[in-house]
């Protein structure tokens, strides 16, 4: 096992693969970002546009990326399905996936990541009309009206970001969602700082457990970042990894059990050196905990 291969002196081939989060609103930002990301030893990303790149800006991007050596696992375009061309709710729309999708060789990557859907018209606005029966089966639809028709003819995939005011909100929702659909098609970004509410906050351990356990088959990658009740009371603030109280040992060790590769990508930190120099030593230190 793991344990044995360190005492042995072999190094352990780690399931969990670091990567960093390449987001940014114009080709500028992300040029700018994937060298900051390779120059502090990043060699994955996940790249995320929020913006609607022109085909010559996607084929610069990648040369920059091959440059670099950065290597991409998921393409970020994150919009509302319920809403699929509506910009104003992440600043993306089912017209940037169309054109990746198209030009996905650019990046050697298949898998997308995108937001599941809400009735309201603010990215983090609460609609009592998202968490009910109606709301599944109208997300069911657009998954196969809209997604599947994009992933579906180059074998790609879709993983949801959960977001705990959206549809795909609450575990219970997540297993009714996927239910129809094949886990190697569409699947989950575990992310469970996104699951807990204020409410769950402090069952936030079980839940992590929870999630992993039953929905591992789902989960297509990880984001690391952390979670901290607001002073309030009434919001969950979402920093960086290290930065809140999420149990992060316990993360590992329940991603560890599912015994496959999984790539990790750590964001809502500042894409400057010395913020992710600092954030990755302290998860690579969660990862070398027995």
């Amino acid at each position: 096992d793991r344990f044995t291969r360190l005492l042995a002196g072999e190094p352990a081939k780690d399931s969990l693969r670091l990567g960093m989060m390449l987001s940014g609103g114009s080709a500028a930002d992300l040029h700018e970002q994937a060298g900051k990301i390779a120059a502090v030893g990043f060699d994955t990303v996940q790249l995320t546009f929020f913006f609607h790149p022109t085909l010559d800006e996607l084929k610069k991007i990648s040369e920059t990326l091959d440059k670099l050596k950065l290597r991409v696992i998921a393409l970020g375009t994150y919009f509302n399905l319920f809403r699929p061309d509506d910009t104003t709710f992440m600043s993306s729309s089912q017209a940037t996936m169309k054109l990746l999708a198209a030009h996905a060789e650019l990046f050697r990557c298949q898998q997308f990541v995108t937001w599941s859907a809400s009735h309201s018209l603010q990215f983090g606005g609460a609609d009592p009309r998202n968490h009910t029966p109606e709301a599944v089966a109208q997300l069911q639809r657009a998954i196969r009206e809209i997604l599947l028709p994009v992933v579906e003819p180059m074998g790609g995939r879709v993983a949801f970001e959960p977001y705990y005011p959206h549809v795909l909100g609450t575990l219970e929702l997540a297993k009714e969602i996927f239910a129809p659909f094949p886990a190697d098609r569409i699947g989950l970004v575990l992310d469970p700082p996104n699951f807990i509410s204020p409410d769950l906050y402090p069952k936030r351990e079980e839940e992590t457990r929870r999630l992993v356990r039953e929905l591992g088959n789902r989960i297509h990658l990880v984001h690391f970042k952390d979670m901290k009740l607001n002073a309030t009371g009434r919001s969950v603030d979402l920093p960086g990894p290290g930065g809140g109280e999420m149990n992060y040992p316990l993360l590992i060790s329940e991603l560890r059990k599912l015994n496959r590769p999984l790539d990790c990508i750590i964001e809502h930190i500042k894409p400057e050196s010395a913020e992710m120099s600092k954030t990755r030593a302290w998860v690579e230190k969660q990862l070398r905990q027995p």
